[in-house]
């Protein structure tokens, strides 16, 4: 790739299928063609241009969401002098076709409306779904829970698809979740098998597990390795010994997340005990 232009390519282990793209485009024109994947993604900056439908242009400034369908043909070449950076997934038919049945309770390929929306929200979770999946240590958990929230999203904003409701909780199932989570907080879960323990699909398990205990289940396991952290540096322990102990990837994972969830590093707690 030129200096003017540079990309990186990666996937994801718990995303089957999932093509990650991110890059910086100065100078650079598309070929009219289409996917057999999903195109999905976000402007970060600059602006590209971009045609669809036998011609028709529309501009995607920073901020802008792409929702394209595989099939669709178009086209993309810098909108303004400076070029664009965006970042891209292409989820296969078969995943968004799955993920959607276990949302909806629908067998459908999705379609979109749009192919260029602004969405706020959904920008923010494929920000940070890319950066989760391009993180040293990706949680195919959080991973995974961010794929199926981006799915619902789109396919509720931007496809027409209705969400079902999901008044009556299962709250047996849930609490074996949580007690799973407290019992092994040291190891790492994919949704995949927290929903088959559930017996529940993977938006069910999700939308009800939030609802009972307010965060949803990566989340709380993460909260679980806080608290073992804390009551063992608060004895004395060493920091990185407790990092791998309660299940982090390393000191400055653990460091990053005591700052996010309590407001002070572990370091600060430990010398709080002298």
């Amino acid at each position: 790739m030129s200096a003017l232009n540079t990309t990186a390519v990666w996937q994801s282990p718990y995303l089957p299928g999932t093509l990650f793209l991110r890059a910086e485009f100065k100078k650079h024109s598309f070929e009219p063609h289409f996917h057999e994947e999903y195109a999905i993604g976000v402007i970060d900056a600059g602006c590209q241009a971009f045609t669809y439908d036998r011609g028709r242009r529309l501009d995607m400034p920073r901020g802008s969401v792409a929702l394209i369908a595989p099939g669709v043909v178009h086209t993309g070449w810098a909108g303004i002098e400076g070029g664009w950076c965006y970042r891209m997934l292409y989820p296969t038919q078969e995943l968004m076709r799955h993920y959607a049945k276990d949302i909806f309770g629908v067998d459908v390929l999705p379609t979109f409306h749009q192919p260029v929306v602004k969405d706020p929200c959904l920008f923010a979770l494929l920000s940070h779904l890319h950066n989760c999946s391009d993180s040293l240590a990706p949680d195919p958990l959080e991973i995974q829970e961010l794929y199926v929230a981006i799915v619902e999203r789109a396919l509720r904003q931007h496809a027409g698809h209705l969400t079902p409701s999901t008044a009556t909780l299962h709250t047996n199932a849930l609490a074996t979740i949580r007690d799973l989570l407290n019992d092994r907080y040291r190891e790492s879960f994919s949704l995949d098998e927290l929903s088959a323990i559930a017996g529940m699909s993977k938006f069910r398990l999700l939308r009800q597990f939030r609802t009972l205990y307010g965060v949803p289940p990566h989340a709380y396991l993460r909260l679980c390795r806080v608290q073992r952290a804390r009551h063992a540096i608060l004895r004395g322990a060493m920091l990185a010994d407790t990092a791998s102990a309660v299940g982090f990837a390393d000191q400055a994972h653990m460091t990053r997340v005591f700052r996010r969830t309590l407001g002070f590093t572990p370091g600060e707690l430990l010398r709080s005990c002298t």
